[in-house]
């Protein structure tokens, strides 16, 4: 079961509510993993746009990525971009047990916006609140905690710009 605060978040913290939000991310459970065989590229973003991440057109989206479940809707990707696989997209960040850290680090909810154009390679983490520019590269396994400027090379952990394109 999800924790209170997003379902408080979602305005479900009820008893109806927590069902409801239970089938909801049953359905978004269920469409990653289908994406995740999915040999067609096209179906796999159509199946992302079911869950409620905000897709552009002609989007390449790469095998076994992660998306944030609980919040989908605060991730946008922009025209003619493409995500290698493996990658991470978390728009949320929270602590989920019962710990002293949870007075420290409450839930946060903050978009992700990757503008058009954008290429992201492989096994790329891309945290919550970060805006990714028009016609930015982040390079393989990089992990993006700020933002990226357009036509940008970022790469590292953490990721850092490290030339204009």
């Amino acid at each position: 079961m999800p924790s209170r605060e997003i379902l408080e978040y979602h305005g479900l913290y009820t008893p109806l509510g927590r069902i409801k939000y239970t089938l909801i991310q049953l359905w978004r459970f269920s469409l990653s993993r289908l994406a995740f065989f999915i040999p067609f590229k096209g179906w796999r973003a159509t199946l992302y746009r079911w869950s409620g991440i905000h897709i552009g057109k002609r989007v390449y989206i790469g095998h076994d990525m992660l998306f944030d479940r609980a919040f989908p809707e605060q991730i946008t990707i922009g025209d003619d971009t493409a995500i290698g696989d493996r990658c991470t997209i978390t728009a949320h960040g929270c602590i989920p047990t019962q710990t002293p850290l949870k007075e420290i680090y409450p839930l946060e909810v903050k978009p992700v916006n990757i503008g058009n154009r954008v290429w992201i390679m492989p096994n790329v983490t891309i945290i919550y609140g970060v805006t990714i520019g028009d016609e930015a590269v982040v390079a393989t396994g990089a992990v993006v905690t700020r933002d990226v400027p357009p036509r940008t090379l970022v790469a590292g952990i953490p990721a850092k710009v490290i030339k204009q394109l």
